[in-house]
Protein backbone atom coordinates (compact mmCIF):
# COMPACT_ATOMS: atom_id res chain seq x y z
CA UNK A 1 0.00 0.00 0.00
CA UNK A 2 1.32 3.35 -1.02
CA UNK A 3 1.92 5.96 1.40
CA UNK A 4 -0.96 8.11 -0.13
CA UNK A 5 -3.28 5.62 0.50
CA UNK A 6 -2.32 4.95 3.96
CA UNK A 7 -2.50 8.82 4.81
CA UNK A 8 -6.13 8.80 3.43
CA UNK A 9 -7.58 6.35 5.12
CA UNK A 10 -5.99 7.66 8.54
CA UNK A 11 -7.95 10.98 8.15
CA UNK A 12 -11.26 9.05 7.79
CA UNK A 13 -11.11 7.63 10.68
CA UNK A 14 -11.32 8.18 14.58
CA UNK A 15 -8.98 8.05 16.78
CA UNK A 16 -10.01 6.64 20.09
CA UNK A 17 -9.47 10.05 21.77
CA UNK A 18 -11.35 11.81 19.72
CA UNK A 19 -14.27 9.27 20.14
CA UNK A 20 -14.39 10.02 23.78
CA UNK A 21 -14.40 14.01 23.42
CA UNK A 22 -17.24 13.05 20.99
CA UNK A 23 -19.02 10.90 23.78
CA UNK A 24 -18.14 13.97 26.61
CA UNK A 25 -19.65 16.38 25.17
CA UNK A 26 -23.26 14.70 24.51
CA UNK A 27 -23.00 13.36 28.01
CA UNK A 28 -22.59 16.93 28.99
CA UNK A 29 -25.49 18.12 26.43
CA UNK A 30 -27.72 15.22 27.76
CA UNK A 31 -27.06 16.51 31.33
CA UNK A 32 -27.75 20.00 30.79
CA UNK A 33 -31.15 18.89 28.39
CA UNK A 34 -31.90 17.49 31.61
CA UNK A 35 -31.88 20.42 33.79
CA UNK A 36 -33.37 22.71 31.15
CA UNK A 37 -36.24 20.22 31.02
CA UNK A 38 -36.62 19.92 34.59
CA UNK A 39 -37.08 23.92 34.67
CA UNK A 40 -40.01 23.79 31.56
CA UNK A 41 -42.12 20.67 32.57
CA UNK A 42 -44.01 23.13 35.19
CA UNK A 43 -44.33 25.14 32.56
CA UNK A 44 -45.71 22.44 30.00
CA UNK A 45 -47.50 21.24 32.47
CA UNK A 46 -49.63 24.74 33.09
CA UNK A 47 -50.10 25.25 29.22
CA UNK A 48 -51.16 21.77 28.65
CA UNK A 49 -53.97 22.47 31.31
CA UNK A 50 -54.86 25.62 29.83
CA UNK A 51 -55.04 23.71 26.34
CA UNK A 52 -57.24 21.09 27.60
CA UNK A 53 -59.63 23.04 29.33
CA UNK A 54 -59.99 25.49 26.11
CA UNK A 55 -60.36 22.59 23.78
CA UNK A 56 -62.99 20.97 25.82
CA UNK A 57 -64.69 24.67 25.74
CA UNK A 58 -64.36 24.57 21.89
CA UNK A 59 -66.02 21.40 21.42
CA UNK A 60 -68.48 21.90 23.82
CA UNK A 61 -70.10 24.96 22.10
CA UNK A 62 -69.89 22.97 19.10
CA UNK A 63 -71.76 20.11 20.65
CA UNK A 64 -74.41 22.31 21.95
CA UNK A 65 -75.27 24.25 18.55
CA UNK A 66 -75.03 20.73 16.09
CA UNK A 67 -76.36 18.41 18.62
CA UNK A 68 -79.50 20.67 19.45
CA UNK A 69 -79.64 20.70 22.98
CA UNK A 70 -77.55 22.41 25.90
CA UNK A 71 -74.73 20.82 27.17
CA UNK A 72 -72.78 21.85 30.10
CA UNK A 73 -69.45 22.09 31.51
CA UNK A 74 -69.09 21.70 35.44
CA UNK A 75 -65.79 22.81 37.24
CA UNK A 76 -64.46 21.33 40.09
CA UNK A 77 -62.81 24.18 42.27
CA UNK A 78 -61.89 22.97 45.21
CA UNK A 79 -60.29 19.47 43.47
CA UNK A 80 -59.27 21.06 40.44
CA UNK A 81 -61.17 19.20 37.44
CA UNK A 82 -63.77 19.59 34.93
CA UNK A 83 -66.39 17.67 33.44
CA UNK A 84 -68.93 17.86 30.87
CA UNK A 85 -72.36 16.65 31.18
CA UNK A 86 -76.01 17.11 29.67
CA UNK A 87 -79.79 16.28 30.49
CA UNK A 88 -81.05 13.03 28.87
CA UNK A 89 -83.67 13.21 26.63
CA UNK A 90 -87.12 11.27 28.02
CA UNK A 91 -86.51 8.55 25.01
CA UNK A 92 -83.52 8.17 27.19
CA UNK A 93 -85.15 8.14 30.32
CA UNK A 94 -87.86 5.87 29.55
CA UNK A 95 -85.21 3.52 28.54
CA UNK A 96 -83.57 3.74 32.25
CA UNK A 97 -81.17 6.59 31.44
CA UNK A 98 -80.36 9.05 34.48
CA UNK A 99 -81.89 12.44 34.53
CA UNK A 100 -78.07 13.47 33.26
CA UNK A 101 -75.55 11.78 31.09
CA UNK A 102 -72.13 12.99 32.05
CA UNK A 103 -68.33 12.21 31.35
CA UNK A 104 -65.47 11.04 33.72
CA UNK A 105 -63.55 13.89 35.16
CA UNK A 106 -60.33 15.40 33.59
CA UNK A 107 -57.98 16.49 36.34
CA UNK A 108 -55.99 19.13 35.83
CA UNK A 109 -51.77 17.81 35.98
CA UNK A 110 -50.19 17.54 39.09
CA UNK A 111 -49.27 21.15 41.05
CA UNK A 112 -51.46 22.86 38.53
CA UNK A 113 -54.96 24.43 40.02
CA UNK A 114 -57.60 26.81 39.32
CA UNK A 115 -57.44 29.68 40.69
CA UNK A 116 -60.44 31.32 39.97
CA UNK A 117 -62.75 31.75 37.22
CA UNK A 118 -63.55 35.30 36.60
CA UNK A 119 -66.85 36.78 34.44
CA UNK A 120 -67.24 39.96 32.70
CA UNK A 121 -68.86 41.47 35.32
CA UNK A 122 -66.00 41.20 37.15
CA UNK A 123 -67.57 38.35 39.66
CA UNK A 124 -64.98 35.48 40.81
CA UNK A 125 -65.35 32.18 41.76
CA UNK A 126 -63.09 31.10 44.02
CA UNK A 127 -64.34 27.70 45.52
CA UNK A 128 -66.92 24.75 45.01
CA UNK A 129 -68.65 24.09 41.66
CA UNK A 130 -69.44 25.98 39.18
CA UNK A 131 -70.97 25.03 35.83
CA UNK A 132 -71.35 26.98 32.46
CA UNK A 133 -73.98 26.06 30.02
CA UNK A 134 -73.92 26.07 26.12
CA UNK A 135 -77.27 26.58 24.76
CA UNK A 136 -78.11 24.96 21.20
CA UNK A 137 -77.95 28.72 19.47
CA UNK A 138 -74.67 29.07 20.49
CA UNK A 139 -75.01 31.20 23.61
CA UNK A 140 -72.43 31.20 26.55
CA UNK A 141 -71.57 33.11 29.23
CA UNK A 142 -67.85 34.69 28.73
CA UNK A 143 -65.36 33.73 31.39
CA UNK A 144 -61.28 33.90 32.31
CA UNK A 145 -60.22 30.85 33.55
CA UNK A 146 -57.08 31.74 36.16
CA UNK A 147 -55.24 28.66 35.95
CA UNK A 148 -51.62 28.75 38.37
CA UNK A 149 -48.96 26.85 38.97
CA UNK A 150 -47.32 25.61 42.39
CA UNK A 151 -43.90 24.57 41.15
CA UNK A 152 -43.10 27.98 39.17
CA UNK A 153 -41.81 30.93 41.79
CA UNK A 154 -41.79 33.72 39.44
CA UNK A 155 -45.16 35.95 39.42
CA UNK A 156 -45.08 36.78 35.89
CA UNK A 157 -44.81 33.17 35.00
CA UNK A 158 -47.18 31.12 37.52
CA UNK A 159 -49.96 32.06 35.83
CA UNK A 160 -51.77 31.17 32.60
CA UNK A 161 -55.55 32.72 31.35
CA UNK A 162 -57.83 31.08 29.62
CA UNK A 163 -60.66 33.04 28.11
CA UNK A 164 -63.78 32.36 26.17
CA UNK A 165 -65.51 35.18 24.43
CA UNK A 166 -69.01 35.23 24.71
CA UNK A 167 -69.88 36.90 21.68
CA UNK A 168 -67.68 34.97 19.61
CA UNK A 169 -67.31 31.88 21.40
CA UNK A 170 -63.93 31.25 20.60
CA UNK A 171 -61.27 30.62 23.54
CA UNK A 172 -58.18 32.50 23.57
CA UNK A 173 -55.11 31.46 25.89
CA UNK A 174 -52.45 34.34 27.52
CA UNK A 175 -49.67 33.57 29.53
CA UNK A 176 -50.07 35.73 32.83
CA UNK A 177 -52.84 36.38 34.69
CA UNK A 178 -55.41 38.59 32.12
CA UNK A 179 -58.25 40.25 34.11
CA UNK A 180 -61.32 41.87 32.15
CA UNK A 181 -60.74 45.36 31.17
CA UNK A 182 -63.53 47.64 32.63
CA UNK A 183 -65.52 49.74 30.06
CA UNK A 184 -65.84 53.14 32.81
CA UNK A 185 -67.64 55.39 30.25
CA UNK A 186 -69.08 56.28 27.11
CA UNK A 187 -65.50 57.50 25.98
CA UNK A 188 -64.11 54.52 26.05
CA UNK A 189 -66.24 53.41 22.77
CA UNK A 190 -64.08 56.00 21.20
Amino acid sequence: MNRRARKGRRDAAFTLIELMVVILLIGVGFSYGLIRLDVLLPRSRLEKAARGIGTTLTRLREMAVFGGRSYYLEYDLDEHRYRIYRPTTEAEQADGAPDYLETTWSDLPDRVRIEDIQYASNERVERGRFEIEFTPEGEVAGHLVHLISDDIAEDDRKYFTVELNPITGLVSYEAGKKEYAQVRDEYDFR
